[in-house]
């Protein structure tokens, strides 16, 4: 059985993932097309996700934000596709706390490689807390290779608006199928995965920084309220609605140097129900390298996701 699940795109950027725990970022759609889909000219997928914690290239905050997220993909049986996210935090005031659009191309290679080109642009409510957040763009290319013992991934990733950093993306996975379980009537199996993320920091700093003046800066007197650090000023106060505040940031090359940020060791369990996909999965995360403010830890993320392509 060939590898569909391994062969999906992560992104928030995520992209992925992006993309967010997911992938982190931005998700892309599979590589390889499915092979009813021959006689169609393109095809939709809806999914939704939902986890017990984001993070963005192996960084996260203090915080848990558990999320759900809601996906539309429609591919093109050329290759090109595009898709729409949104996310919405369970502790946070906003209804929607990030929407993700990305247009892409994906192709074969040759029989055992496959690649996929995208861009992707975020938007971001004014009060998320997301680590994420301190960026607006990214484009990503991705290349897979079935060298029969193992599945190969490189995803490299330029991202850029309030920060511009690079990361590069290494993973290495293998399908095993379980259809004895039922007897081969379903498709299931389990496709464990390792992978080592390594890039730059710009955007790690950027979002202590931001997260420094939120601290630094709370309104007092009057109606009280909280201070909106890139607006200075608004709020109600002492001095007649205005605020005046210093922020001292020293700069180190050490955000620009190129390291480890992250490894990853992932279980995901893949279910293939006719047209729906269900992947419970589990990943230990371990953050290194931390730049001076960064809290992220070593942490378990679960997470659920339910597609249904048609």
């Amino acid at each position: 059985m060939k590898q569909l699940t391994s062969l999906k795109i992560l992104l928030a950027l995520m992209l992925l993932t992006p993309v967010l725990a997911h992938a982190s970022e931005t998700a892309m759609p599979d590589t390889v097309a499915a092979a009813d889909s021959v006689s169609k000219k393109g095809w939709w997928t809806l999914g939704l996700e939902t986890a017990n914690n984001s993070s963005f290239y192996g960084r996260n905050t203090p915080t848990r934000y558990p999320y759900a997220a809601a996906t539309a993909t429609y591919t093109h049986r050329s290759g090109l596709w595009a898709s729409a996210t949104t996310y919405q935090l369970f502790n946070t005031e906003d209804y929607i706390d990030e929407t993700d659009l990305s247009v892409g191309y994906s192709f074969s290679i040759s029989k055992r490689a496959a690649a996929n080109l995208g861009y992707s642009r975020f938007f971001f409510s004014k009060n998320t807390p997301l680590v994420k957040a301190v960026t607006s763009n990214a484009v990503t290319a991705y290349t897979t290779l079935d060298w029969k013992y193992l599945l190969t991934g490189l995803k490299t990733s330029y991202v850029f608006g309030g920060s511009n950093d690079l990361f590069v993306v290494l993973e290495n996975s293998r399908y095993i199928p379980l259809n004895p379980i039922w007897k081969g009537k379903r498709i299931v199996g389990l496709d464990p995965k390792i992978s080592i993320t390594l890039g730059t920091q710009e955007f790690s700093v950027t979002h202590t920084e931001q997260q420094k003046k939120v601290i630094n800066n709370p309104s007092t007197g009057g109606g009280g309220g909280i201070l909106d650090p890139l607006i200075p000023g608004k709020g109600n106060n002492n001095n007649g609605g205005t605020t005046t505040t210093t922020t001292t940031k020293t700069t180190t090359t050490t955000e620009h140097k190129f390291k480890v940020l992250n490894y990853d060791f992932q279980v995901p369990l893949v279910i293939y129900l006719g047209s729906f996909e269900v992947e419970p999965s589990w990943r230990y995360s371990i953050p290194v390298n931390l730049l001076e403010g960064d809290e992220s830890k070593a942490q378990s993320f679960y997470t659920l996701n339910v597609s249904y392509t048609f």
